[in-house]
């Protein structure tokens, strides 16, 4: 118990010795968030920007789901990336809830079937033309969701350069 309170004395006092400021308290301030969009606006968003369509495609009882929302997608660069490049889309695939997708009214839990999810997260990357170019089906960290988001918003893929050399920085 001493030591809780000793080592925040012991730094504000070399803090003050070598005339530095103390540390600042964490912000207050909260912090941005993903701009999560209807399926049909988002579809819409993407046919007039030429942006790509994120698609996270959920279920209520998946744990890794729950960490995806709770961790990666609160990750500023995550949330700049998706942000700044992709119209997102969240997709309960248990769920009888009507999309629009193609102009075909569908259920979600139809979609995903016709999407071909079949784990849970599955993370989809369409084009502005609503074909998917890449999926994800895993958790990711943020900085794999952030290699992944900018592999696909950077037109590396269109290039032909594999996810592993793009990593590898042979882009």
């Amino acid at each position: 118990m001493r030591f809780a309170v000793l080592i925040p004395t012991l730094v504000l006092a070399a803090a003050s010795l070598l005339g530095a400021a103390p540390p600042k308290p964490a912000s207050t301030t909260p912090a941005a968030s993903v701009r999560w969009v209807a399926l049909e606006q988002g579809a819409k968003g993407v046919s007039k920007s030429g942006k790509h369509l994120f698609v996270s495609v959920y279920t209520d009882w998946c744990g890794y789901c729950r960490k995806l929302n709770a961790v990666t997608f609160k990750a500023s660069p995550v949330i700049a990336e998706l942000n700044r490049n992709f119209e997102s889309v969240r997709l309960n695939a248990e769920s009888d809830a009507k999309v629009i997708w193609k102009g075909k009214a569908l259920s979600s839990r139809q979609l995903a079937e016709d999407w071909g999810v079949e784990g849970y997260p599955t993370l989809l990357f369409l084009n502005p033309k609503g074909e998917i170019v890449g999926s994800f089906s895993s958790y990711a960290e943020p900085d794999l969701m952030l290699k992944l988001l900018t592999y696909i918003s950077s037109g590396a893929r269109e290039r032909k350069i594999s996810f592993e050399d793009f990593v590898g920085g042979k882009s």
